[in-house]
């Protein structure tokens, strides 16, 4: 549930909907069940915390693609089986309790919403709920809460809302077709001295310069300023590797990213795009054109700027 909700929704309903989405698993317990979170790979029948800015949701992952999962809302409150929601006892997961799965709120969201695995459920029971989310209806002998329940329908009301946030793609999420740079700015004309003044002015090393120029970084509005001032002109970036953007999407890359942002007081999107063209800027210079292993080549750019990929939170 988003804070704005909580003016609306019974305080029992926002105390579950918090419970949901942010269960208590320790570190331990999650590199028991699941290994390093740089090993995380998302698998059909788990159940995943789902986070996108200030919005956590618990998801079942129905469905897995390359850059996207499918997924149906799992939240702690208990309701009586019907048209919507699927009551699940308390034996079949390790969430400390019953748990409601709502099979018609399906959504299809980016994979890099996904923020740690907490449970996942048997062949069996998946199943029965890919059941009810392909042949949806009212379930025999359940009378549907919808009309008598207000605050059922809230509840469900927040989750569409919730859901329909985070299925919307960032940039750094969309499959954009790789173009060449277009900056104007002929590089072998400039004089040393040149160079040298942009990277006192932007007070990084000349390095970072020549990869600003060859669109291989994306430069800030304030970058982008003192270059034309500099230079006449400001280089626009070509988009990072697309195989580099499928990696850094994946959730095993998400604490990375985290330590990333905090940095530099980024968002969780600009925080991988500003990694993407870092990764690929250093794996340019190490391998030429030759496609890199973009997990081999990320570990490697954590290393030289003292991040961990594994690290607890």
């Amino acid at each position: 549930m988003t804070s704005s909700e909580t003016g609306r929704v019974p305080e029992r309903l926002v105390a579950l909907a918090q419970k949901a989405a942010a269960p208590q698993l320790t570190e331990a317990a999650l590199v028991r069940r699941f290994g390093p979170r740089s090993t995380w790979v998302p698998a059909r029948g788990q159940i995943w915390r789902a986070l996108r800015d200030d919005i956590g949701v618990l998801v079942l992952l129905l469905a897995v693609d390359t850059n996207s999962v499918t997924a149906v809302p799992v939240t702690i409150e208990l309701i009586a089986d019907n048209s919507e929601a699927m009551l699940i006892e308390d034996e079949v997961t390790s969430l400390q309790g019953a748990v409601t799965v709502w099979p018609g709120l399906r959504r299809q969201l980016p994979s890099s919403t996904l923020d740690r695995p907490v449970d996942m459920v048997g062949a069996d029971l998946l199943g029965r709920i890919v059941d009810r989310v392909t042949r949806p209806g009212e379930v025999p002998g359940a009378a549907s809460s919808w009309s008598v329940d207000p605050a059922l329908s809230e509840a469900k009301a927040a989750l569409e809302d919730d859901l329909a946030a985070m299925a919307e793609v960032t940039a750094t999420e969309a499959e954009t077709t790789e173009t060449e740079t277009t900056s104007g700015i002929n590089i072998d004309a400039l004089e040393p001295e040149v160079l040298d003044e942009v990277a006192a002015r932007l007070n990084v090393p000349l390095p970072v310069v020549l990869d600003l120029i060859d669109g291989k970084r994306a430069t800030t509005g304030q970058e982008a300023a003192i270059m034309r001032e500099i230079l006449g002109a400001a280089p626009t970036a070509a988009p990072p590797p697309l195989g580099l953007v499928r990696e850094l999407n994946q959730p095993r890359w998400r604490g990375l990213a985290r330590q990333r942002r905090r940095r530099e007081e980024l968002t969780d999107s600009e925080a991988r795009l500003a990694m993407a063209y870092e990764v690929s800027a250093m794996a340019a210079r190490q391998t030429g054109d030759q496609e890199p292993a973009w997990p081999d080549r990320i570990r490697r750019w954590a290393e030289a700027h003292q991040l961990d990929p594994d690290a607890a939170e």
